[in-house]
């Protein structure tokens, strides 16, 4: 491996933990995470995010949210509040109806999340709303718009979002996987893909 990709590695390293600082309020994360560049989190309460996390560049997550392990974030997915502006509020201009995050007119969905389980991939450019659960395994299409749950191991895309098919075909399948997952030993690199340690327990 080359000089320069030893410097990439380690700017890498520290561009994620400059960020993890930054957003320590609210962010509390697991072990090998990475945050790509221009990668911005903010939200009401908290962002709660598991062990061996990819989230790509340009990602914003701007709401209450858990991310499970192995989970990989696209660049350029949003993952926002479906309730952050109350536009019902009678007499007040939408741009003055109250806010999640306000303090002086709390929201009653100051505490809602979005929950992406274990091992989901959420493609390009995808937006999650808050108010749901992403079941573990799933893959998001780029492009989609998740308003509502996805069950394990779904491949779902389209605005809204819907089912279109089955990760595994069947649940011996999902039983073999699992276990391999959990028998196995896997550990993010940010030398690249090729430095990975991936060694499923098959």
């Amino acid at each position: 491996m080359g000089i320069r990709n030893l410097f990439l590695a380690a700017g890498r390293r520290l561009q994620t933990r400059i960020k993890i600082f930054t957003f320590r309020n609210v962010l509390t994360n697991g072990a090998d995470l990475h945050l790509g560049a221009r990668t911005r989190i903010w939200a009401p309460s908290h962002v709660i995010i598991g062990n061996q996390v990819y989230v790509g560049k340009d990602v914003h997550i701007e709401a209450n949210c858990r991310i499970g392990d192995y989970c990989l974030i696209a660049n350029r997915v949003a993952i926002v509040g479906g309730h952050d502006h109350d536009f019902t509020a009678v007499g007040f201009p939408v741009r003055f109806a109250p806010w999640i995050g306000g303090r002086r007119l709390r929201s009653p969905y100051f505490g809602e999340e979005a929950v992406i389980e274990d091992e989901v991939w959420i493609g390009y450019g995808a937006i999650v709303l808050t108010g749901l659960t992403i079941g573990r395994g799933s893959v998001i299409a780029a492009g989609s718009v998740v308003t509502r749950d996805i069950p394990p191991y779904s491949i779902a895309a389209g605005v809204p979002a819907r089912v279109i098919g089955k990760r595994f075909a069947d649940e011996a399948t999902i039983t073999r996987h699992e276990s391999s997952i959990r028998d196995g030993h896997f550990r993010f690199s940010e030398k690249g893909y090729d430095h990975y340690v991936i060694e499923p327990g098959l």
